[in-house]
């Protein structure tokens, strides 16, 4: 593969109209990073920052790059081009593309010295064009001609998104020269039938003759497969392997997330030919729709579905590396998530991010790249772009067995019912009729939705079928209403202006600048369009219901302690709805938060800041999703309900120790009793049984003042150890600031950053961590009296000094606990 250097400048919408004319422009040329993007290449060059304004979609964007071949004849492959694109080789014109979501090869003629020129023309003026206009207008969006051109939302959308439009080559482009045995397309799929793993393949092979042999492999498993010519130096190659009792892939919360190799093996002129398809997975999906559920299993198994929606590591690149992607993703498995979704605003990802999902265990859940706007799906040019589009993806992502749900779109047939159209009118005949009936070809078992939200009698109805819960969020209705709205699945939800961590809020802030007081911050922060809101503002509603505390006030007199109380808040919101959720007996079988990672700097939707620094909200989301997991529910009259979750493979055998201790910190009493709880079950315990004796352990019913302050909660192992755990506050959240609790800490080094032990003689509410350059495995937590917890911290770059605090919200002061380093480092 030949090794390509690209630079790129820009030129008025349709002035230059061929590279012969570009070369009289005085133009300024820059790097380009390919893949990338214009506002990348900018970025790179120093000429622009997410705080510049550009459009990127005013002008005309021209790449270009020189390359030698010793061969006469090759191929040119683009993985995607953004968005209305002509190509030149040796100035003539050999692709035009008006779809960032096509790829394309194609048979070309080299000489010796090359010139390969791409122009992406202005979008703005492309869509100037007169069309007919859709139905219904979107505020989502600016541009409402959008609707014609197929290219992502991303870096369109005021108000919540970095503006840098995606102009360019967003793909690999490749030069490819002669004419090598290679497997040049492929459709591999994979399914279970009973105890029986299918693997179908299709493909096209380019070589210098006829193949003498083809073979698809699996382990010790094999098929010939059936060679047909298909032009000069091009074969077609299919077949069907069935494997006996393959072992199955599971999510990671409910199993190994088991992959098997499967190799193409062709014999061409007497030589043997390996070519690896890409490893397989086997398992079943079914979901149970009966009386408006919306309800997952995974061979069999249910599977309650809790994770984020997802977004590009680097927003304006559109690209990343397979560590960067490792990292993100790790961060979701760790927290306990297992499923992602891929909404329709975004951009269909690179295919690194299909595999660390299938290697890591993560279930994906997929829209088209469709979302809001009234498509042209009966205008027959889109209707054929946009089943290319499809054809490919689907080619590309069928064999992945962390691909679960494949969704038509998202918020189209909600967008137009909330404006008062009639049911009638707003049916997403793309989701419902097109994509359905092209993916309903796919041998793989993944299940279809034909648009998100879907269900009742409006499509935004949440107690029926898929729906984007925004009740707690920003409705700000109570915590209460994730009961009583009975959510069957959240495909969105609890979105928050969720605060950064302080390491990020220096990094971001420039000298002088306060959190939520600079112009900045509050221009990032999530609004929606038109709106006389945005997302700090629901953010202090719920800090001054679940804190009573004043916002307007504790940001003028202490702002340290009101973004503290900020984060503590989405804490309580988020993790308070997913437990609900995921209780037993709950009828939610699914919440997936908006957003996993912010889109830009700031204090953004995401549970992952822009540098890959979890938030609190992110650790909050962990103690709720943990495969073992406890956690209390209060019910009245009917006491407080220990809940204990179960979805590992292993049945869990230890005991369950419930504390109850005074405002000092006193334990007032302990219960212990044997606990149970088979794999991939749940189980509940009136925690009142525990003790001897009824002791009105949540005050609910008020015969004098509380005797208990705090309870602890734990699940311990025959070992000893302490597997899962909650600290639950009867009294609520809000809590008198006091002078000492005898919180301290001590970091002892270790090969990959810092074991931190937190200890506290009176109860540490929302202990908070923060070391330069490390990231804890567990932050936000409460501690309870006179206990202790060990805190892995991982380094994530070079640190000369450590230097941290730790920190609780109910302790007065603002001074930093000194971290002691204890033994050689």
């Amino acid at each position: 593969m030949v090794i390509l250097e690209w630079e790129v400048t820009t030129s008025d919408a349709g002035v230059v109209t061929s590279p012969t004319e570009l070369s009289a422009q005085d133009s300024t040329w820059f790097p380009a990073e390919v893949p990338g993007t214009a506002a990348s290449a900018m970025r790179r060059a120093g000429e622009w920052t997410d705080d510049d304004v550009i459009d990127f979609d005013s002008g005309d964007w021209w790449f270009r790059t020189s390359f030698p071949s010793a061969a006469t004849t090759g191929r040119l492959k683009f993985g995607g081009i953004a968005t209305i694109a002509t190509v030149w080789l040796n100035d003539e014109l050999v692709l035009h593309s008006s779809n960032m979501f096509h790829r394309h090869e194609l048979d070309v003629s080299f000489m010796p010295e090359n010139d390969l020129v791409v122009v992406c023309r202005s979008l703005r003026a492309h869509l100037a064009e007169r069309r007919p206009r859709g139905r219904w207008k979107t505020r989502l969006v600016e541009m409402q001609q959008l609707r014609w051109a197929r290219t992502t939302m991303l870096g369109r959308i005021p108000g919540w998104t970095v503006p840098a439009a995606p102009v360019g080559l967003w793909r690999p482009v490749e030069v490819i020269v002669g004419a090598p045995i290679q497997i040049r397309t492929q459709r591999l799929e994979a399914r279970l039938d009973g105890v029986t793993g299918i693997v179908t393949f299709e493909g096209s092979l380019t070589a210098s003759a006829s193949p003498g042999s083809a073979q698809l492999l699996l382990g010790d498993s094999s098929v010939d497969l059936a060679v047909e010519a298909d032009g000069a130096g091009a074969w077609k190659l299919s077949g069907r392997l069935d494997v006996q009792n393959p072992e199955l892939w599971f999510p990671a919360t409910h199993g190994d997330a088991k992959l098997h190799d499967v190799t193409v093996a062709v014999a061409v002129d007497g030589e043997s030919h390996a070519f690896p398809v890409g490893p397989v997975g086997f398992r079943t999906v079914e979901v149970d729709e009966h009386d408006g559920r919306f309800a997952v299993s995974i061979n069999g198994v249910d599977v309650f579905c809790r994770g984020a929606c997802w977004t590009p590591v680097d927003v304006v690149r559109l690209s990343a590396s397979e560590p960067e992607l490792r990292d993100v993703l790790r961060l979701v498995v760790a927290a306990g998530m297992n499923m992602i979704r891929v909404t329709g605003t975004m951009v269909y990802e690179q295919p690194d991010f299909y595999h660390l999902c299938d290697e890591m265990g993560i279930l994906i859940w997929h829209d088209f790249m469709f979302a809001n706007l009234d498509y042209p799906i009966d205008d027959e040019a889109f209707a054929t772009s946009v089943e290319t589009e499809v054809e490919q993806f689907l080619a590309d992502v069928a064999h992945h067995p962390s691909l679960v749900i494949l969704c038509g779109g998202s918020e189209v047939e909600q967008q137009a019912a909330m404006m008062g159209f009639k049911p009638s009118e707003f049916t997403n005949d793309l989701g419902r009729r097109v994509l359905s009936s092209m993916v309903s070809t796919l041998e793989a078992q993944v299940h279809y939705v034909p648009c998100s939200p879907i269900g009742g009698v409006f499509p935004f109805s949440v107690s029926t079928g898929v729906s984007h819960y925004y009740g707690v969020g920003a409705y700000m209705r109570p915590l209460t209403d994730a009961r009583r709205s009975g959510v069957k699945f959240a495909s969105e939800c609890l979105a928050f202006s969720n605060v950064p961590c302080r390491e990020s809020l220096d990094d971001f802030l420039r000298d002088g600048e306060r959190p939520t007081h600079s112009p900045r911050w509050k221009a990032r922060v999530p609004r929606d369009r038109g709106a006389g809101w945005d997302f700090d503002d629901v953010r202090d509603h719920y800090v001054q219901t679940i804190f009573g505390v004043d916002p307007s006030v504790v940001r003028y007199a202490d702002p340290d302690r009101y973004l503290d109380v900020s984060r503590a808040a989405t804490c309580v919101a988020v993790e308070s709805t997913l437990n609900e959720f995921r209780r037993a007996g709950s009828p939610c079988r699914g919440a997936l938060l908006l957003l996993l990672r912010d889109l830009w700097d700031g204090a953004g939707w995401g549970i992952i800041d822009v540098r890959g620094r979890p938030k609190s909200t992110y650790y909050a989301v962990a103690r709720a999703s943990a495969p073992l997991a406890v956690f209390v529910i209060d019910e009245g009259l009917d006491g407080l309900i220990g809940h204990f979750a179960n979805d590992t493979a292993n049945d869990f055998h230890g005991t369950v120790r419930v504390r109850l201790f005074d405002a000092a910190g006193t334990s007032i009493a302990t219960g212990i009793q044997p606990a149970h709880i088979a794999a991939r079950a749940t189980k509940t315990v009136v925690l009142e049984s525990v003790f001897e004796g009824f002791r009105d352990i949540n005050h609910a019913y008020r015969f004098g003042p509380a005797v208990y302050d705090s309870m602890s909660i734990e699940l311990i192992d025959p070992d000893g150890i302490v597997r899962a755990d909650s600290c639950h506050l009867p009294l609520g959240h809000e809590r008198p600031l006091e002078h000492a609790i005898g919180l301290q800490a001590t970091a002892v080094p270790t090969p990959t950053g810092l074991d931190v032990t937190v200890r506290t003689e009176k109860l540490a509410q929302f202990v908070s961590i923060d070391i330069a350059g490390h990231v804890p495995d567990q932050n936000w937590f409460h501690l309870a009296p006179h206990s202790e917890r060990t805190v892995m911290c991982r380094t994530t770059g070079e640190v000369s000094l450590i230097m941290g605090e730790v920190r609780a919200l109910n302790a007065r002061g603002s001074r930093p606990l000194k971290i002691e380093t204890v033994g050689a480092s």
